[in-house]
């Protein structure tokens, strides 16, 4: 089977059922939660965020362990060799179908070795100017960059091959605009960057980008979901701004080892839906940055089917390799 057409089954087998068993007294001890990031990032916060309910409604602490590093290989990878009983559960991302295709002799395949339980959360992409280009909209930016004989603009993204990269070249092919990628290691610096004006656009996160937007200290052109953000709803969209059709949304879900009883899955996805309808819970994470999110198997199976063949054609295009 080609490479692609792999990525593609396997981003399927990622939500398929696992075998239905009988789990009446799950869970009868503390749950290990692999997060596949460092403490105090947007994937932890978000984990703690509902977990700490998940555990209220389950009679069971789920113990966030963080096993961050190489692309989140390292957590999925653990996560992936664990057993399938349901006592070890992960957050994982649309980008886990495309690790294959990033990076070299992974000891495991996400898609065929992880099962999808339920989505979490996504957090809004956006392009961000700053000072040191004088568009206000995308529009003016996009006839800057447009313009005969313009030299391609440089936009900084969080790191290699991360979904604000990806993002950025989307963008850029939609457009018709040329863009040169500078990858930095991590949000902070890259937006110290760009607001002191050694970089003039960035692909970040709309709560790390927000802050400064509303200091005057860079421009938000565009929110790179299809739909505006209810944490800043005036901010309008690249697609309803000069590229339509344009969507780069991230989102995270609830992940198992591929064999966790089908009942021990149901069990865990009624307690994070339940979780994720609580008003205060909500609130607290659209205070944080963050979106509830809310889809049903059959949705989340064909988001992750289409976000996957459009990140896979990206990646192939531009010969990307993880970072």
């Amino acid at each position: 089977m080609k490479r692609r057409e792999f990525t593609l089954a396997a981003a399927a087998a990622l939500l398929a059922p696992a075998a239905p068993v009988r789990a009446d007294n799950y869970p009868s001890k503390p749950v290990r939660l692999i997060v596949p990031y460092p403490p105090g990032g947007g994937t932890d916060t978000v984990a703690r965020a509902v977990f700490e309910r998940v555990a209220t409604l389950m009679g069971q602490p789920f113990v966030v362990d963080n096993k961050a590093g190489a692309g989140t290989t390292i957590g999925l990878g653990e996560l992936a060799r664990s057993r399938p009983d349901g006592y070890t559960v992960g957050v994982g991302g649309t980008s886990d179908p495309l690790l294959p295709l990033l990076y070299d002799r992974l000891a495991f395949n996400p898609s065929a070795d992880l099962a999808f339980v339920a989505t979490l959360a996504t957090v809004p992409i956006v392009l961000a100017a700053g000072p040191s280009i004088p568009a206000k909209t995308l529009q003016e930016l996009l006839g800057v960059g447009r313009a005969k004989g313009a030299q391609p603009l440089a936009y900084a993204s969080p790191g290699t091959a991360s979904p604000h990269h990806l993002a950025g070249i989307y963008l850029g092919e939609m457009a018709g605009l040329p863009l040169v990628h500078v990858p930095y290691k991590g949000t902070s610096q890259a937006l110290t960057d760009l607001v002191g004006g050694h970089v003039p656009l960035a692909m970040l996160g709309l709560p790390s980008a927000l802050p400064f937007a509303r200091q005057g200290k860079l421009k938000i052109l565009g929110v790179a979901t299809a739909q505006r953000s209810a944490l800043a709803p005036e901010i309008p969209t690249i697609s309803e701004s000069g590229v339509p059709g344009f969507n780069a949304g991230y989102w995270w879900h609830v992940t198992v080892p591929t064999g966790t009883p089908q009942a021990v899955i149901a069990q865990l996805r009624d307690a994070v839906d339940k979780t994720l309808r609580t008003p205060a819970l909500t609130e607290s994470l659209l205070k944080s940055g963050f979106e509830p999110m809310l889809l049903s198997p059959a949705e989340a199976e064909k988001a992750l089917r289409e976000d996957t063949a459009k990140w896979t054609k990206v990646i192939r295009a531009n010969n990307l390799r993880g970072g």
